[in-house]
């Protein structure tokens, strides 16, 4: 997953989806919610271990979370931001 020029792509199970900033809302400093049609449909959150250091040179640590909005039991996809998966 990356951010470029005002839009987010997701892409799981081989199928990719992309958000324009229009409808990305964000929920204090650790999370944000991807619409369609007003509804959430994804939620992407910084875990506990994610860490941004304040020198830009290093990288960041920790992991970001990909919650499916569903009715339905969904596992949240754990993502390394090192390697955009």
């Amino acid at each position: 997953m990356s951010k470029s020029q005002n839009k987010i792509p997701i892409k799981v199970n081989g199928e990719k989806e992309l958000f324009l900033w229009e409808n990305i809302e964000q929920f204090g400093t650790l999370a944000i919610s991807l619409k369609r049609n007003n509804g959430v449909v994804w939620s992407i959150a910084l875990n506990e271990n994610f860490e941004i250091h304040a020198e830009a040179s290093k990288p960041t640590d920790g992991n970001i979370t990909l919650y499916k909005a569903s009715l339905q039991n969904s596992e949240p996809i754990l993502l390394d931001p090192k390697t955009n998966s």
